[in-house]
């Protein structure tokens, strides 16, 4: 009897938590205008950071979404930039703790060799966008 009623509360919540979003954002108005964060050009059109863009501008879906990814890239790059102090650190920790273990130190190096590489990736995964974007204009 137990067993069977957890089945049943645990279905009844997940169809709650599926559900009441749907109801709550059904009540809202449509969304019509969006705050750019960070200044960039889109068909020769800048727009700066506080420009706040809105659906008079036949194209503003796209800007929003632009101004979207770039919210979203920035909150991964710096995640990235903490996973990778992360790496180091742990790698230095396992550098100190070896005590002459080849296999420790070896250990060490690579995770700080491989926290090396990922944020190089980052870094040029961050600035490609500009790079291309001055090549080509």
């Amino acid at each position: 009897m137990m067993k069977s009623s957890f089945y049943v509360l645990s279905l009844g919540i997940l169809i709650a938590s599926m559900v009441l979003p749907v109801v709550s954002l059904a009540e809202t108005a449509p969304v019509t205008s969006c705050k750019i964060v960070t200044s960039f050009t889109y068909n020769d059109v800048p727009y700066s950071a506080g420009d706040t863009v809105s659906d008079s501008n036949s194209s503003w879906g796209i800007i929003c979404f632009l101004n979207m990814m770039n919210i979203v890239l920035n909150i991964i790059f710096i995640g990235l930039m903490i996973l990778v102090i992360i790496m180091v650190l742990m790698g230095a920790f396992k550098l100190m703790t070896a005590a002459g273990d080849t296999a420790k130190v070896t250990a060490g190096r690579n995770q700080i060799m491989y926290a090396a590489i990922g944020l190089i990736v980052a870094l040029v995964a961050k600035a490609l966008p500009s790079i291309v974007s001055g090549l080509f204009g």
